[in-house]
């Protein structure tokens, strides 16, 4: 699915082995450490089958640049539970 602005664009890192099914809907996968997200649980939707003889990733490369924007100035600021939510421009 294309999306209007690509930073909003789903985005496919690689193949990753499930570790536990926590619910009937969301699976924790066994992700690589530099991959940094907090919580490692995604719900089925966002998961495809991987097919038969492609082996896992093991190290995955990501662009660093990635989550770094250009702020021309804050605007507002929220605190939410134990972080901060910031509106710029």
């Amino acid at each position: 699915m294309k999306r209007l602005s690509k930073k909003l664009n789903f985005k496919r890192y690689g193949l990753f082995q499930v570790k536990k099914k926590v619910t009937t809907s969301n699976y924790k996968l066994d992700l690589p450490i530099n991959i940094k997200v907090q919580i490692k649980v995604f719900h089925i939707l966002l998961l495809e089958p991987a097919l038969k003889g492609i082996p896992l990733e093991k190290k995955i490369k990501i662009d660093a640049n990635e989550d770094k924007y250009d702020v021309e100035e804050v605007i507002d600021l929220r605190k939410g539970k134990n972080t901060f939510k910031y509106l710029v421009k």
